[in-house]
């Protein structure tokens, strides 16, 4: 099944984990692994996990650094 791009600028200034799912494509259980990971941008209103999109691009692009580094 083939996503539809998605325009940085088109999303929300603050990310849910549905969010993360769509961009990211990964599992519920493994976004919110993710952002119970050392790192990860997260925001928390009570129980509720939110993630700036601007901190969550840089991060995203970051990783990516970091792969390239391993190679």
């Amino acid at each position: 099944m083939r996503e539809a791009a998605v325009n940085p600028e088109e999303l929300p200034l603050v990310l849910t984990m549905k969010h993360l799912q769509a961009i990211t494509g990964l599992s519920k259980p493994k976004v919110y692994e993710l952002a119970h990971t050392h790192g990860f941008p997260v925001v928390r209103f009570g129980r509720a996990i939110r993630v700036p999109r601007e901190a969550f691009l840089r991060w995203l692009e970051a990783q990516a650094g970091v792969q390239e580094g391993r190679q």
